[in-house]
């Protein structure tokens, strides 16, 4: 083929292009302008209410359905003692999970505030053998009401809610909605079991971030197929809004409904890995995440058993030292010096760089708890031969000269 020929080609290829992508754009432009109604593209029902209809979707799954690798009715396996201990709230053992609802908002805005709305609210619930999921959407602005007054129905039955992120975000904007409609919310000052925070300190020091896509990914082993990212959502609200077009909206009730299924199964998931680490876990920075809990409730003898568990896993070398320096003090706080000392001299040995603080520790227990001047002038000897800071050395000096006074 010689060169003008194979010219002519390419500029027919090109206006092929031209006209397919033309045509697509017409198909476009007449999808987006078609109108389709919200109950022809997703199974639900209209109820009345005093302010209007609402638009409600029901689905419901048997004992036996898993959300990743949980079953959804193993939540009532978990003890309330341990829901307490993750949400820190002594309220929390009296939680009855029949009477717990599991909530998550679709709205117009993910910054809150006075001008972002609700627009679809998903509640989950157990009701006898099954897990019922109710979401309730707003069709447009003027249905905000009508949408409160019924999901007001619900939550009076109810007297505890699970959430991720809803104590800063999904319940006070709620609170704030049915203020701005004259209304009361029925769920009263529930028991609330935000799932956010125990993840943080659960995950957070082995996850890239702890966003519940990440968490339920990573930690319940949920594939989302064809899912819709929740930054999007406002605006295909918008967009539906603007085309009547409800097409995409069945994405948003998909996400939501998701979301509900893995509030309930990481509820299990946190009570198992809590109340049996070492059988639910096979990574070392989770079974230190559980013994700096026990720590923060003052259970030092916990603390210190999860500790050296987790010492035994293959951890990078700046988690292990911080590991052994959290032990040597939850030793410390029990009254066991050997076992502190111990740790103290390992973290020493282990370190490439200099770290102040086990010197310290070592010299007060030889200087206040053994009386051995002798050894405490050795410790802090040593580390002002290493220690380079002006600031440290005086303090350092300052106790040598101390100790030399008492010898």
């Amino acid at each position: 083929m010689d060169l003008k020929s194979r010219l002519e080609k390419i500029d027919q290829l090109k206006k092929n292009i031209n006209n397919i992508t033309q045509s697509q754009k017409e198909k476009s432009i007449h999808i987006v302008n078609q109108e389709v109604k919200i109950e022809e593209v997703v199974s639900g029902k209209f109820i009345s209410t005093p302010f209007g209809e609402s638009f409600i979707r029901e689905n419901y799954f048997p004992r036996d359905y898993r959300c990743g690798e949980v079953e959804l009715f193993q939540i009532f396996q978990s003890s309330t003692k341990t829901i307490s201990s993750l949400a820190r709230d002594d309220r929390l053992k009296e939680i009855d999970i029949n009477k717990t609802v599991f909530l998550d908002t679709e709205t117009t805005g993910l910054a809150g505030g006075a001008g972002t709305y609700i627009f679809l609210v998903g509640v989950g619930y157990f009701e006898r053998d099954q897990f019922c999921i109710r979401q309730y959407f707003m069709r447009d602005y003027n249905e905000e009401r009508a949408l409160l007054s019924a999901l007001n129905d619900l939550l009076a039955n109810f007297k505890a809610v699970v959430t991720y992120n809803g104590k800063t975000f999904d319940l006070p904007l709620m609170e704030s909605r049915y203020i701005m409609s004259g209304m009361k919310m029925s769920l009263k000052d529930p028991y609330h079991f935000d799932l956010l925070y125990p993840a943080r300190r659960l995950w957070k020091r082995r996850l890239e971030s702890c966003s519940l896509s990440t968490v339920e990914r990573e930690i319940l082993k949920v594939s989302r197929d064809d899912d819709v990212p929740g930054y999007l959502i406002p605006e295909i609200y918008f967009r539906y809004l603007r085309t009547k077009d409800a097409r995409a909206i069945k994405q948003v009730f998909e996400h939501n409904l998701q979301d509900i299924l893995s509030l309930v199964a990481l509820v299990s998931r946190m009570c198992f890995l809590v109340e049996d680490p070492l059988n639910n876990t096979e990574y070392g920075m989770d079974i230190f995440s559980i013994g700096k809990m026990f720590d923060e409730e003052k259970r030092y003898e916990q603390s210190t058993h999860y500790y050296t568990e987790a010492l035994k896993h293959n951890l990078a070398e700046e988690e292990a030292l911080e590991i052994l320096r959290l032990a040597s003090f939850a030793y410390k706080r029990q009254g066991k010096w050997e076992e502190a000392e111990e740790i103290w001299k390992e973290i020493i040995k282990r370190s490439r760089e200099f770290i102040y603080f086990p010197y310290e520790e070592l010299a007060k227990y030889y200087e206040h708890y053994l009386k051995d001047y002798q050894k405490a002038e050795t410790i802090v000897e040593e580390a002002l031969n290493i220690e380079e800071n002006i600031f440290l050395r005086e303090k350092l000096q300052y106790r040598l000269n101390r100790i030399k006074k008492k010898r």
